[in-house]
């Protein structure tokens, strides 16, 4: 039955007939897409009405791997169905590994096809997830006072409330009152909860971290974390 929606696929193909084909069978279920016969095509039209990208492993100017990554970067998080050979298990392990929703080996069936792009249509994107993840755990650490954010960091670190009180020269039963508000801030219940929410704010910061922006050599590295201090501030 025709799929009718408003939503548009990427087709990423260099194979000039294999992305015809592929047009063609969106067309038939009332999928609109745009067919690109190189990686650099389609990252340059990408936007926010896009909702899936169909991605052969094996594109003229670089692989699928790269081609997510550089979609994440700028900050388009769609699921992307990776198309590889057939017997190839590197190429689709590596799409995997690089944050594909899914793959599926050529040649194929269209009906099949079909059936695992709206699986990853519906399924969203692994980047997309991971980046809300990460906000949500912004926001809630941002509700941390500075020495609230100090002593969280060397929990984080597994330190103990001795040596935390030794290093920020505070008292035990202070630092205990920090661990308590930390708790209640932040939601979390116990110690690997605070660690998973601190992962996941890291993770976010490494990934908006542009590229070209490289930290001098002689600048040493900042003892707190500086995305997490600088959110506290504002």
């Amino acid at each position: 039955m025709p799929m009718q929606t408003a939503c548009l696929v990427h087709v990423v193909d260099g194979d000039l007939l294999s992305r015809s084909t592929l047009a063609r069978a969106l067309g038939a279920v009332g999928i609109a897409c745009r067919v690109h016969s190189s990686g650099a095509d389609a990252l340059a039209v990408l936007g926010s009405g896009s909702s899936c990208i169909v991605l052969r492993s094996d594109l003229p100017d670089m692989t699928a791997g790269e081609f997510i990554a550089e979609a994440a970067l700028h900050g388009h998080d769609l699921p992307v169905l990776v198309i590889t050979d057939h017997g190839d298990v590197d190429a689709a392990v590596a799409a995997m590994k690089a944050g594909a929703a899914d793959c599926i080996a050529h040649p194929f069936a269209i009906p099949a096809f079909l059936d695992r792009l709206r699986a990853c249509m519906s399924s969203g994107s692994p980047f997309a997830e991971q980046r809300d993840r990460g906000r949500d755990a912004v926001r809630r650490l941002a509700l941390l006072s500075r020495r609230e954010s100090e002593v969280l960091e060397l929990i984080v670190e597994g330190k103990q409330s001795k040596t935390i009180a030794w290093e920020l020269g505070i008292s035990i039963k202070t630092v205990e009152v920090h661990r308590a508000r930390i708790m209640e801030k932040t939601g979390c219940r116990s110690i690997v909860g605070l660690g998973r929410l601190w992962e996941a704010a890291e993770m976010l910061r490494a990934r908006d971290l542009p590229r070209t922006v490289a930290m001098p050599v002689a600048m040493p590295l900042p003892v707190r974390h500086p995305a997490l201090l600088e959110a506290v501030a504002t």
